[in-house]
């Protein structure tokens, strides 16, 4: 187990990194060659996306990861799974592109724009989606090769369109990329026989991973969507310049967290920090995470000027303090993946409500006061108490750790 974990966790961070390196070249190339409203706007826009798919599409992606590692476990079927996470995706990705339309229109978008901001909204949705199910398959190679080939699509194509000047087009070939992504890892089954509904706890376990996503993933989102909001177009393009730094950073807790929930989902034991050998990987986790995220707010003062000769040297101070939140963000996932693993979604959930809702309070107290950096400040004050709820969830004693029936029926099968 333990080895297939680490392979598999290897090539999911490399997809990711791919992924974050990926947007990295995508928005250095909107910033040198457009300008920095351009990036402030771009900016904005990718987190948009990323946000409103926590309604449903990220959540779906989680859900599937879970529950067909469950079924590979247990040697049943998962076509009921799949119809309804995919259909509800499908459906879910296309109505919020519709409303993200509006949204960036009213940050200062064109009606172009707009709209190739709600295709990337749906494309960003089927990504999630697909990327989770083919982790509960334990596909993380196929991973990071679709997430290879569509980064590189995507860069391609985004040459073609700043050559061609087409500025209104920016956010078309990432949406692309994503697509291509999507129907290339779209779930096909596992084969299995077995009866043909859902499984009992998947709608429950789904709909509480909506909250936790939200309540924690959408900090970070909101971070840059306030740079927009509450700092003027140039000084939301220097966020932006720091931003594109922090996130791919950003990506490697996801990376490992998303591995966590489809290996542990067949443990028992409640996703617990008492066990030793969870506690251990915690530990060495944010061990890891604290020398990786220093070294980049290290290098920052080189490494920004060259990437954004205009945006750089400004945009500094922000992202060694945006990676501070980022190291906290980051270590809160693990402890929260474990407890997911355990079909723990609604503690989760629970716990990260107290830090979404200081969070934003923060944002919204701060904002006219600090600008652009009041969403850092709301994201790193969020996350620290998120950490903080989710730790302390974990350290403790728990009689029937799991809320979902299909979380009980897995550990069931595991010792019988």
């Amino acid at each position: 187990m333990s080895q297939r974990v680490a392979s598999s966790a290897v090539y999911s961070t490399a997809g990711m990194a791919v992924q974050g390196l990926s947007r990295l070249a995508y928005t250095i190339i909107i910033g040198r060659v457009l300008g920095t409203e351009a990036l402030g706007h771009a900016g904005a826009l990718l987190s948009l996306s990323i946000f409103v798919a926590l309604f449903w599409p990220t959540a779906a992606g989680n859900t599937s990861s879970r529950f067909l590692a469950v079924a590979l476990h247990r040697g049943s079927s998962d076509a009921a799974v799949n119809r309804f996470l995919g259909v509800t995706t499908l459906a879910s990705s296309v109505l919020l592109g519709a409303i993200s339309v509006p949204i960036a229109l009213a940050l200062g978008n064109g009606p172009v724009t707009a709209a190739s901001a709600a295709l990337l909204v749906v494309g960003y949705g089927l990504y999630a989606y697909a990327r989770g199910a083919q982790l509960g398959y334990h596909r993380a190679g196929r991973i990071a090769f679709w997430d290879t080939a569509s980064s590189v699509l995507s860069l391609g194509l985004l040459v073609a369109v700043a050559v061609g000047g087409l500025s209104g087009l920016v956010l078309l070939p990432l949406a692309i990329g994503y697509v291509v992504f999507a129907l290339a890892c779209r779930p096909r089954g596992n084969g299995l026989p077995g009866a043909d509904g859902l499984p009992e706890g998947l709608v429950s376990f789904a709909a509480w991973n909506v909250l936790a996503g939200l309540t924690t993933n959408g900090l970070l989102q909101i971070a840059m969507l306030a740079a927009q909001v509450y700092g003027r177009d140039a000084e939301a393009g220097v966020f932006a310049a720091a931003f594109t730094l922090a996130t791919p950073a950003s990506m490697l807790g996801q990376a490992v967290s998303q591995i966590v929930v489809p290996a542990f989902a067949h443990r028992s034991g409640g996703g617990g920090l008492r066990d030793r050998s969870s506690a251990f990987f915690v530990t060495a986790f944010a061990a890891v995470s604290a020398v990786a995220f220093g070294l980049v707010a290290l290098v920052s003062p080189w490494a920004l000027p060259i990437f954004y000769p205009a945006q750089g040297a400004a945009a500094v101070p922000m992202l060694q303090f945006l990676m501070l939140g980022v190291f906290v963000f980051t270590v809160a996932l693990i402890p929260a993946a474990l407890l997911l693993a355990a079909g723990r979604s609604r503690a989760v959930a629970l716990a990260s409500i107290g830090g979404f809702v200081v969070g934003i309070v923060t944002v919204v107290a701060t904002g006219p006061s600090l600008g652009v950096w009041a969403g850092s400040v709301g994201f790193l004050v969020g996350s620290t108490v998120n950490l903080v709820a989710v730790v302390v969830i974990g350290l403790g004693r728990v009689d029937q750790p799991i809320d979902d029936a299909a979380a009980q029926a897995a550990s069931e099968q595991t010792t019988s």
